[in-house]
């Protein structure tokens, strides 16, 4: 009988252990803010720690990335939210259209000319698998002036599938669609004079990328893709225009910086970050005394117009103050056969600037913040060129979503000295931010 009692309670203790041990979990504070529960499956000491989540996934952490690790009473499951990464795109493009005309498109992340031949654009993908993400990519540019109308629109669609895991730097096999709509109309006050280059396109393709994990929300990717272009309708009213007409054949080169998010919450202890990189991008309007523009940009921009979509980098050496840069390039170069013969064509927008930011109510939560910025921009069309400077005042808020992604809005405005212009913008931005104190 006495056995008999020991076997049943040995029994007992060895059914119901996994319910005791899981009555705690351990709990990994990150330096960039976030906190991840789970199991811990794997550690080296001093090198990396391997994690398991509620929801059966696993991460790999440097240990040079963890403030500290502490086991705590385990949390009751939540309902599973969404992975989802939020970014931009850019990079160059080499197109071929009928004939022998071709061009050379790089947009990092402005792009020059109106129509997306390899202009960035934003994206967002959603992973209901750990090997598999669908998602959209938009971009649209727009300028307006007293002359001309130039618009572009560009809606598509990305799946891809990943060799090994998206939680993990991987390779991982694209296929990509859209639809591109590009319009450039001169005008004369109401009446429209002519179309110089309009047209529908769609596109099917596919591409071989990798991505690389920086940290548990930072991801940098490398595309290579290829399109086909099918166009429906395409203007041909003027003949002499340089790129009225859709490509047949598209090879990218694209560079992807993105953001994940959507398991965490920002906590009121969050440490304070020490990098944030981004991209800015909106609407602005430009007067001076004899000409008026107005610019739109998401991320596309249109012939490196004031409030050109740009990349930036801010540090972050107070919890109150952020320092740091802005860049743009864009440029479009290439052939273009006219009357029996061929036209060598390139432009050229180069942007350069910095900026600094006060945070009354620190950066670590969501707040407002003063802006100063200045910047340098060129200009070049052909045989022409411009080189202008500018300096500026504004006013922004930025929202934690996660403690790693920043969403900002900011009011700006800025003068331009060589063209004695006045810049009135609205810029969005989307960060992701890196290390901690």
């Amino acid at each position: 009988m006495l056995s008999f009692f020991l076997v049943a309670c040995l029994t007992a203790f060895v059914a119901t252990a996994p319910i005791f041990a899981h009555q705690v979990e351990d709990v990994v504070y990150l330096k960039n803010g976030e906190i991840v529960r789970g199991t811990i499956v794997e550690q080296i000491l001093g090198e990396s720690l391997e994690i398991q989540t509620q929801d059966g996934s696993v991460f790999v952490y440097s240990m040079d990335e963890i403030t500290k690790i502490v086991k705590k009473p385990a949390t009751v499951a939540k309902e599973a939210r969404a992975n989802i990464e939020i970014g931009t795109l850019f990079g160059l493009s080499y197109l071929s259209f009928d004939g022998d005309d071709e061009a050379t498109v790089i947009g990092v992340p402005s792009a020059m000319r109106f129509a997306h031949f390899g202009n960035p654009s934003l994206y967002v993908s959603w992973f209901p698998t750990g090997k598999l993400s669908i998602g959209p990519e938009f971009s649209f540019g727009r300028l307006s002036t007293r002359y001309n109308a130039k618009t572009s629109l560009y809606l598509g669609g990305r799946g891809a599938f990943f060799l090994q895991s998206n939680v993990v730097s991987s390779p991982y096999l694209l296929g990509h669609g859209a639809m591109l709509l590009v319009d450039d109309t001169v005008i004369d006050g109401s009446e429209v004079l002519f179309f110089s280059g309009a047209g529908l396109g769609f596109f099917a393709g596919v591409g071989l990328g990798y991505q690389l994990r920086l940290g548990s929300a930072l991801v940098l990717r490398a595309e290579g893709r290829y399109r086909r272009w099918f166009a429906v309708a395409v203007d041909r009213t003027v003949e002499h225009r340089l790129f009225g007409d859709l490509p047949n054949n598209e090879l990218s080169l694209m560079l992807g910086l993105g953001t994940k998010t959507g398991r965490t919450s920002p906590k009121k202890d969050a440490p304070t970050p020490m990098v944030e990189i981004g991209t800015l991008f909106g609407l602005s309007h430009s007067l001076s005394e004899d000409f008026e523009s107005t610019a739109i940009g998401v991320p596309s921009a249109i012939l490196g117009s004031a409030g050109t979509p740009s990349l930036y980098v801010s540090w972050f050496p107070t919890e109150d103050l952020s320092i740091g840069a802005e860049f743009g390039f864009g440029r479009t170069s290439g052939s273009k056969s006219l009357v029996g013969q061929t036209r060598e064509f390139a432009r050229t927008s180069f942007y350069l600037g910095g900026r600094g930011a006060f945070f009354p109510q620190g950066n670590a939560m969501s707040g407002p913040y003063l802006l100063g910025h200045g910047a340098r921009s060129y200009i070049k069309i052909e045989s022409s060129s411009t080189t202008n400077f500018s300096a500026g005042v504004g006013l922004g808020y930025h929202w934690r979503i996660a403690p790693a992604f920043s969403l900002r809005a900011e009011g700006q405005y800025r003068r331009w000295f060589e063209s004695k212009s006045n810049t009135f913008s609205l810029m969005l931005g989307l960060g992701t931010r890196l290390g901690g104190r």
